[in-house]
């Protein structure tokens, strides 16, 4: 009862309770986490005022009210002392969501899926990316490369640097910074958004057309990137994907278009063999199975499709 005293206040009665049940679980959740501090895990870079209440917050959450027990918390003990695993856990993790289950008190919780098994992380231990560390998102020679699993910084239209996510084709704002940002109606987060949008439905293989991004939007956002108008690249993780950029904002899907030309039956469509297509600058003929063969890896010097004279003409 003195550890108890200690830990909730030396003046403050304890009334046999109910609640007393809630107390004692506590008590030994705080003993739990002792034993992960005999081995210097308590130099997890978070504040000092978090630091203050670490034992009391994690307590709170393995108390059995707020339906978490100790397995949900294996991750976070097992990684306490590597905020590095912690972010990545929770970036490139699976369903992640952010609690504010009023059980936790004025501590809140991070969820995601690792191995199969629910886990929980306390807001206060969710490190802080320092997006100034991180590099820029910016093509060479049209072509976007991004590293998939890795940060970058995105520079808002405050003039702020914000940590963003690669992950499998999706592009934008880092999970662990967004489920937790302030003032996400301002115009910077929407901005962030529909850059992100963008980035991601082309990293994705996907056409704009599907999408409800203006022109200008589309426009701005791959100027931001250093992508020109012309023929384009961008592979985040979800595989290489070309594009041509047109002065207008029109993005047209090369990768479609050449797949769509490649499995048509010319001759059924009413051209004859040998008939030759002028395809982004390339001649393609129509061979005797009615197809013409374009490869995704041909060097390109135009932007147009020219089809031969109809044969039915």
């Amino acid at each position: 009862m003195a550890n108890l005293a200690g830990l909730y206040g030396a003046g403050r009665s304890l009334p046999y309770t109910k609640s007393n049940n809630r107390i004692m679980r506590q008590q030994q959740a705080i003993n739990f986490l002792s034993e992960t501090n005999r081995n210097s895990r308590d130099s997890l870079s978070i504040s000092s005022r978090a630091r203050s209440f670490s034992k009391q917050s994690i307590a709170a959450l393995i108390d059995k009210s707020a339906n978490v027990s100790e397995s949900e918390l294996s991750y976070y003990f097992a990684n306490y002392n590597n905020p590095s695993a912690i972010l990545d856990a929770i970036n490139f993790g699976e369903h992640v969501s952010c609690g504010y289950n009023p059980d936790f008190k004025d501590y809140g919780a991070v969820y995601f899926t690792h191995n199969g098994i629910r886990q929980v992380v306390p807001i206060y231990a969710v490190p802080k990316i320092n997006a100034n560390s991180l590099p820029g998102i910016h093509a060479v020679n049209n072509s976007l490369v991004l590293k998939n699993k890795s940060y970058y910084a995105w520079t808002g239209i405050n003039g702020s640097r914000y940590a963003w996510e690669v992950k499998n084709g999706i592009i934008g704002y880092a999970q662990s910074e967004s489920l937790l940002a302030e003032n996400m109606g301002t115009n910077y987060m929407r901005e962030m958004g529909k850059a992100g949008g963008i980035l991601s439905t082309l990293a994705q293989g996907r056409s704009l057309w599907d999408e409800l991004y203006s022109r200008k939007e589309v426009l701005s956002t791959c100027e931001k990137v250093g992508i020109k108008p012309g023929f384009f690249s961008i592979d985040a993780g979800a595989g290489k994907h070309t594009y041509i950029l047109q002065e207008s904002g029109n993005v047209i899907n090369v990768d479609k278009e050449i797949n769509n030309l490649n499995n048509t039956n010319w001759i059924r469509a009413g051209y004859k063999e040998g008939d030759t297509f002028s395809v982004f600058g390339n001649e393609y003929a129509i061979d005797n199975s009615g197809h013409i063969h374009i490869s995704v890896d041909d060097t390109f010097t135009s932007t147009d499709v020219i089809f031969p004279k109809h044969s039915r003409q």
